[in-house]
């Protein structure tokens, strides 16, 4: 055997020994995704919660807001049945439409 082949023989059993099977890599792809997909979905999910947050704050304001409405409409319709009470007493007709 002349030393070209030799030498050739040689490179391939060096590639030969440090050559991955498929399990090998599919293990290597497996815990790469374990690490790397978490930080991807969430950074991908940032944008999502932040909406979220802003809505459940909107909502929030509109809910302090409705609650404020309803004092104020019940206000307001003491005050209807106040005036239809004077206007009674008074013997005006005139009707408040709502």
């Amino acid at each position: 055997m002349d030393t070209n082949t030799e030498d050739i023989l040689n490179a391939l059993d060096f590639i030969k020994e440090r050559m991955l099977t498929k399990d090998d890599v599919r293990e290597i792809v497996r815990n790469e995704i374990a690490e790397l997909v978490p930080a991807i979905v969430a950074l991908e999910l940032k944008p999502v919660r932040q909406q979220l947050k802003e809505i459940l704050d909107r909502l929030e304001t509109l809910e302090e807001h409705y609650a404020n409405l309803k004092g104020v409409t019940k206000e307001i319709d003491d005050l209807r049945r106040q005036v239809r009470a004077i206007q009674k007493h008074l013997g005006l007709s005139a009707e408040i439409t709502a």
